[in-house]
């Protein structure tokens, strides 16, 4: 045999692209499918930064014309004027005889308070009046008329001693008065409850009688409606019995 095996297959490669060709169309080929991703990769980033863009926009502009409204600093309130914790201990007692203080009367100062006292009809009924002092010392209650005297004391519960002045025998001036001083700091109150003036025997009673006056100046309550650094020192009710 003659014949070559190149000879017998050159009929059958007739036709067919040379190797190195389909090489280079491969690559080719992969080539194109990387720019193509790489585009649709770039497209898709541009869609997001530019859907990014649009909210942002929509969001700025719905805060613009809608701005959220500012909480208003609160307002400072001026305190109320403290009550009259005095007047506080007082007034029950008085209601309870249908009596009450005159609106708008009540003369006060540092340490004591003046009430006018009306009746149910709107008559006067003297007044009552209450003075706070401090006694360091023991105290010598007065007697009256005898200077010098110390008046035998009684006691009320939680360490309060008193003395009660009545006078009812003055035509121009009834009143029921007590003293009395809590032994734990010393603080010592007079209670006063005098008629109206120049009202004859039978019309200036007192508003509060002489057992009410001593249970008012022996609680503990009236001690307490007085600040702690108040007392009588001037302006102090003209007492039946002063304190010394």
């Amino acid at each position: 045999m003659n014949v070559r095996l190149t000879d017998l297959l050159q009929p059958v490669l007739e036709g067919e692209p040379a190797l190195g060709d389909e090489t280079d169309a491969v690559f080719r080929r992969a080539d194109q499918l990387r720019r193509r991703r790489l585009h649709m990769l770039l497209a898709s980033g541009g869609a997001a930064v530019a859907l990014i863009g649009v909210a942002g926009y929509l969001l700025a502009t719905t805060f613009l014309q809608h701005p959220v409204p500012r909480i208003a600093a609160p307002v400072p309130v001026s305190p109320a004027p403290p009550a009259d914790a005095v007047l506080a201990v007082l007034a029950p007692v008085l209601q309870d005889k249908k009596l009450k203080i005159s609106p708008g009367t009540p003369s006060t100062g540092a340490g004591w308070r003046r009430y006018p006292v009306l009746d149910a009809d709107g008559k006067s009924r003297g007044t009552v009046e209450v003075a706070i002092y401090h006694v360091a010392e023991d105290l010598c209650f007065p007697v009256p008329d005898s200077a010098g005297k110390c008046a035998h004391t009684e006691w009320a519960p939680q360490g309060v001693e008193f003395v009660r002045y009545d006078d009812e025998q003055d035509p121009d001036r009834q009143v029921h008065q007590t003293i009395a001083r809590r032994i734990t700091d010393g603080r010592t109150l007079a209670v006063m409850a005098a008629g109206r003036r120049d009202a004859g025997a039978g019309k200036g009673k007192p508003a509060l009688s002489g057992k009410l006056v001593e249970q008012v100046a022996t609680g503990q309550a009236l001690f307490d409606a007085f600040g702690p650094d108040e007392q009588c020192t001037s302006g102090c009710p003209d007492f039946r019995v002063k304190v010394r």
